[in-house]
Formats: structure tokens, C-alpha cells, sequence
């Protein structure tokens, strides 16, 4: 995408007074930033334990929570759907439950979030601007940022989906084509939970399209395998030791298979309104029925370099 398009969409987004990446704070203590990040908070302290995190997140669709002292509300961590996917699904934390737990999925589920969390908490200001967080989660490769006042106490928490939003029904002139992703790393429909959970963990996604002959039939994200877990029926087998047998559960049966898809040349204005009324953080790319790409919450960033 060139210079010019960009600067060209950034004057028309600071024309219609909804975002300026380069907007001074309105009060000494609050900046850009607390006008688009979600507040109030949603917080656990470190010794909740990991199955009563995976129930808070799926039944309010969190894709992370900050870890706090439950008295000062001081950060102390921070877990996202991520973690509990490389933790359940195969990734590098799965480790801890073949060796430390000897693969009993209960007693994992049962120890302390604190075990899991990321300790060294990338956060931002409550006096930052918006550029500063987008910039902060392109070097630092994440989803959202805890907002944190002078005292490292959580107010707030912005999102890539939050960005995201400041994008929606703008004619940009930029094309779907021109941000998307082509290489697309995907399922079949006989993939497994435990192998969709393992592919993303290694590849650091957190959705896989599901795709029959070329076509896309789903798409499992991190979120739908955390609602798996956090469902009644996965407890019961958590409980009797027969979690590995359900982790064998085709990825397509707790996939989305409503999939809104995306053409090469829409504009991504229109495509970041798709995704803020359909709450979903990537759209598959399609071109005469067949998938070519993929589109994604972060792919607006690139709209800001």
C-alpha cells in the first residue's frame, strides 16, 4: 500500500473528527486512548484458578484478562485465550500439564492462574494516545493493552479490535487485497480440537478457516475453544479423565460455519464495518468462491505506518 493512500485516508479519518493518531489529551491525566478502551475492567486475582478464568472468559467473551492484587488492583499479570489454548491444546505450556500434572487435565485446571499468566505485562498510559498503542502492540506482537494509571492499577483495556472499529464504513481507497495475508494456514474438517488448538499455538494465530476443496466450510478461533472448555459437559469428562478422548472432537463441530467472507477488492472501510456488526476480528478472503487470503483485526495497522 503507498505513502499516499495512507496519508490520504489518516486526513480523511481526522476530517470527520472520529480518530487523529497525533491528537493531544484533553485532560492533564486522560488521553486519547480512554476514549476507545473498555472500562471498567474485568479482573482476577493470581490464585483464581485456571477453569474459573476459562468460565469468566467464555461466558463474557473476554479475550484476555489482566491479573491484579485483589486489594490494590495493582497488575500483576495478564492471561489471554492465547495461553489457555497453548496451555490446553498443545502448545509449549501443555508441557506443564504432561509433566508436572502427568497429564491429568482436573488437576491442571485447578491450579492458581498464576502458573500461566505473563508476568512482564506490556500496558499503556491512561495520559496515552491512540498511535502509541497501536505502536506498542506491533512491536510487542499483541492483542490488546491493560491501560494502567501512574500507579500500575488497571482502568481500562484497549483492543486491536477497539482500533479496529475507528476504521468502520470510511471509503479508504485501499483495497482488502492490498493488507490481507495470502499465505493462509488452515483446518480440515476432520481436524481435531486438540490439532487446531496445536497449529495455532505453533503459529501464534488464533484462528484457522476450516476449508473442503478449497472452500471455506468454518473458522475455529482461540475463543471457540475456550467456550468448549468452558462448557458443562467438558467438566464432567474433566472430571472422570476422559478429557483426551473429547479433545479428539472434530474443530468444525465448535467452529463457526456462518462464515462472513470478504472479496479481493473491497474496501477494507467497508469490510471494518462487517466486522464491528458481526463482532468478529477476520474475515476469510474469497474470490470466486475459493479462498485466497485472510483479513484481520491487525491488518489495520499496517493502515498507520
Amino acid at each position: 500500500m503507498s505513502r499516499l493512500k495512507r496519508e490520504s485516508f489518516r486526513r480523511t479519518l481526522r476530517g470527520k473528527g472520529e480518530l487523529d493518531l497525533k491528537a493531544r489529551a484533553s485532560k492533564k491525566h486522560e488521553g486519547e486512548i480512554l476514549t476507545i478502551a473498555k472500562s471498567p475492567v474485568t479482573m482476577v486475582s493470581p490464585t483464581t484458578p485456571i477453569y474459573d478464568c476459562i468460565q469468566k472468559m467464555a461466558k463474557e467473551g473476554f479475550r484476555r484478562l489482566p491479573i491484579a492484587n485483589a486489594g490494590t488492583k495493582h497488575l500483576e499479570g495478564i492471561v489471554t485465550a492465547t495461553d489457555i489454548v497453548e496451555y490446553l491444546g498443545g502448545g509449549q505450556k501443555f508441557e506443564i500439564i504432561q509433566q508436572k500434572f502427568g497429564g491429568n487435565f482436573f488437576k491442571a485446571l485447578n491450579e492458581p492462574i498464576k502458573l500461566i499468566m505473563t508476568q512482564k505485562v506490556v500496558s499503556i498510559r491512561t495520559s496515552a494516545k491512540t498511535s502509541e498503542a497501536i505502536q506498542k502492540m506491533k512491536q510487542s506482537n499483541l492483542g490488546g493493552l491493560p491501560v494502567v494509571d501512574e500507579k500500575d492499577c488497571v482502568k481500562a483495556i484497549v483492543s486491536e479490535r477497539d482500533i479496529a472499529v475507528l476504521f468502520a464504513d470510511r471509503t479508504s481507497g485501499v483495497t482488502v487485497a492490498e493488507l490481507m495475508s495470502e499465505k493462509v494456514v488452515t483446518a480440515l474438517p476432520k481436524t481435531t480440537i486438540f490439532e487446531a488448538g496445536k497449529t495455532m499455538s505453533a503459529q501464534g494465530f488464533r484462528r484457522l478457516p476450516i476449508v473442503s476443496d478449497g472452500k471455506v466450510v468454518g473458522i475455529v478461533t482461540a475463543m471457540d475453544i475456550i467456550r468448549f472448555f468452558g462448557c458443562g459437559d467438558v467438566f464432567k469428562h474433566l472430571k472422570s479423565g476422559t478429557m483426551i478422548q473429547v479433545l479428539e472432537t472434530p474443530a468444525l463441530e465448535i467452529a463457526s460455519k456462518n462464515v462472513s467472507t470478504v472479496e479481493p477488492e473491497t474496501d477494507v472501510g467497508k469490510a471494518a464495518k462487517v466486522m464491528r456488526e458481526k463482532d468478529i476480528g477476520a474475515m476469510p478472503v474469497v474470490k470466486n468462491g475459493r479462498l485466497v487470503g485472510i483479513f484481520t483485526e491487525r491488518d489495520f495497522f499496517k493502515m498507520t505506518e
